[in-house]
This record gives structure tokens, sequence and C-alpha cells, in this order.
């Protein structure tokens, strides 16, 4: 299990997708193929550790609460895919902390009790970001590969949804969404509405707003492409979704972000 946290703001791109990251934001990365991160006018601040808990699975539960988020991410069976969450919201700086302990334990040569301690301050960290993790984990940029969610938690069922739906953002469908989870199309329409509260059209559109916020800010294409991306047949539409969304126009939206970029 790989933890990097984020020291200044920057962007991360882990496989093929764009993250931008703040301060203190914290990405637990179980597999992914490519991993690099950059900044426009500062260097690069993170830190990484390298960690995992040397306890039998069955404890696992126990040392990271509830969230079976962290839980799936720990015990993942497929290590050839792609698998990482991204929390945010951790302004209180405690699992920083325990970041800097952990860290300053690595300066000591080992044994049983530094090896103890570890785990145990590993412990608290998960329980920390398992605290209140429903405000912290971004289950748009975090990718959850797995198309088995009958008997998963509700966190794995939207992580594995929103992952499905960005993938195929431009053509996905209630039907053809609901085919690659197994379910009947009426009974995926309901469980989208309980774990989103709202419809499955809804949060294909929203999905693509945020998509398409993030392309106009990292991205230099033109706001066509970035439309024909999305999925959109024309480009009226698109500017009508986006205005709707975030109140101005996709290139309002470009504008302000360069400008807040380099006068902040």
């Amino acid at each position: 299990m790989q933890i990097i946290e984020c020291l200044a703001t920057c962007v991360a791109t882990l496989g093929t997708t764009e993250i931008p990251l703040r301060p203190f934001d914290l990405i637990l990365i179980q597999q992914v193929d490519q991993l690099i991160f950059k900044t426009t006018d500062q260097p690069v601040k993170i830190k990484v550790l390298d960690e995992w808990l040397q306890i039998p699975n069955p404890l696992n539960m126990t040392l990271v609460g509830d969230n079976p988020l962290i839980h799936d991410l720990m015990n993942a069976a497929d290590s050839q895919q792609n698998h990482y969450i991204v929390f945010r919201h951790l302004e209180t700086k405690i699992v920083h902390e325990y970041l800097n302990i952990i860290a300053a334990l690595e300066n000591y040569s080992p044994d049983r009790f530094l090896t103890f301690q570890r785990e145990s301050l590993l412990g608290l960290l998960y329980t920390e970001l398992s605290r209140k993790h429903h405000q912290k984990v971004s289950k748009t940029d975090s990718f959850f590969p797995q198309s088995s969610i009958h008997y998963a938690g509700p966190d794995a069922q939207a992580g594995a949804i929103f992952t499905y739906l960005t993938q195929h953002v431009n053509d996905v469908t209630l039907v053809s969404a609901a085919a690659y989870f197994g379910y009947q199309q009426n009974y995926f329409s309901r469980l989208c509405q309980k774990l989103f509260n709202q419809s499955f059209s809804n949060l294909k559109t929203t999905l693509r707003m945020e998509m398409a916020s993030r392309m106009l800010s990292l991205s230099n294409k033109n706001i066509d492409e970035i439309s024909n991306e999305l999925g959109y047949k024309n480009l009226t539409s698109f500017y009508s979704h986006f205005r709707k969304e975030r109140g101005q126009s996709p290139r309002q939206f470009r504008e302000d972000y360069k400008q807040n970029i380099h006068h902040p």
C-alpha cells in the first residue's frame, strides 16, 4: 500500500487520469500503472510512504473501522488493475501528524517495538480516514475497478459505479451500466437514486460536468473537442448543461481558472 500526501497544490496523473490536489489531500494506492506529479510554478511537494499492515485479513476491518472502501483496497484480489482512493478535506491535520510520526520512525533501525508502534499508528491513520469518510472520499477521483458489487457496501458500490461511468461517459446508458453490474434496468435505476440521491441521467450529467471542468482547467483541448469526448451530440447541449451546473459558460470558466492560477 502506497500512501501519498500532497503538501502543495499540484496535479497528479494516475494512469491516464489527471487529478488536481491541494495541500493535505491524500491518495491510498494499491496499484497504478503510471504516477506523475507536476506543478506550474513551484517544486512538487509530496510525502510518500510505502506501508502495509502485517496483520491477518480478518483484523483489517477492526483496524480501519467500518469503511469497506479501505478494507477492499487492502485486500484487493486483482493487483493488475489500477486501484486507488483519493481523500480530501483533511484540514484538521490529524492524518498529517500521524504521517509525520510514521516517517520519523523510519529513521531508526527496526525492531519489534518499532514495528508495533508503526502498525498501531497506521491503524489509527486508517481509522481517522474512516471517520466521516463520506465527506473525505472523492468518489469522482478514486478508481474502484470492480463489477461485482451486489454484496458490497454502499460506498464501494458508489465508487465502482463512478469508475465505470467515468470510463464510459461518452456512450454509457442506463441499460449498458445495469448490464455491466448484473442488475435489471429498473433495479439499477433505483440503486443509483438511493446511492447518489439523484437519477441516473442527472448523475451522468453531474459527472460529465465535473470531467469537463477538469479538462477546461488542465488541458488545452478546445471546447468542441471536450464536448465530443463527453458524448454530446451538439455543442449547444453541452453549453446549456455546463451553464446550468457551473453558472457560467465553459469559456468563462476556463478564463477564470487561468486568472486564478496566475493571480491567486
